[in-house]
């Protein structure tokens, strides 16, 4: 469900960055996250309006069937993007237009745009719907006179993870006999007597000592 789950982020992404009109500004690239920010700057740069999904991680699972085989488990995902401008960074976080020419789209844009796309979604899958998180800075600098920001916005969502279990097979050997030991007050730690009960002829086998 987790690869699912980002996969349909990415694929709901890209549709909308592909339509017409669209969101009025083109990205460069939106795919899943592959420590493309942890390669440098300077080259992933170039990749800049870009958006990206990963995983962050789940909380604590909670039991919601009797059998403990049910477990509703949370999951955050992250979407990170990234954009730069020559005219500083301010012009990098809040969008600019030029005349005759495309929007050049800044970070805050990006977000909002990706909360609206994003939030009560579920993709039809069987997860709770999207809800928005924090937002967190990862990078707002200057870069060789262009400005540079890349924020992630948290989602989160649940969803119901089944843990099959092996079905009992009465027929097994093990199954057709109980053991029952006795101990007499005051315990000694050691068995005094013993009984063993056949479940298939209803006889038992006493060892008494």
């Amino acid at each position: 469900m987790i690869a699912a789950t980002e996969d349909a982020i990415i694929a709901h992404l890209k549709d909308a960055a592909s339509a017409t009109p669209g969101l009025g500004y083109k990205l460069k690239q939106v795919t899943s996250y592959g420590g493309e920010l942890d390669d440098g700057l300077d080259k992933v740069i170039r990749a800049f309006p870009s958006v990206w999904v990963t995983y962050n991680g789940g909380g604590k699972p909670r039991a919601i069937s009797s059998q403990k085989n049910k477990w509703l488990m949370p999951a955050t995902f992250s979407v990170m993007v990234g954009s730069r401008n020559v005219r500083g960074e301010r012009a990098t976080r809040q969008s600019t237009t030029t005349p005759g020419a495309l929007k050049e789209v800044g970070a805050y844009q990006m977000l909002a745009d990706i909360s609206l796309l994003l939030a009560g979604q579920d993709f039809g899958l069987s997860i709770k719907r999207l809800q928005p998180g924090v937002i967190k800075t990862l990078y707002n600098t200057k870069l060789r006179g262009q400005g540079l920001a890349v924020f992630a916005r948290e989602f989160h969502t649940e969803y119901v993870e089944v843990q099959a279990r092996e079905p009992i097979d009465l027929s097994d050997p093990m199954w057709l006999r109980m053991g029952l030991n006795y101990y007499l007050s005051p315990d000694d730690g050691s068995v005094d007597g013993a009984d063993e009960l056949s479940l298939n002829n209803s006889s038992v086998h006493g060892d008494k000592q």
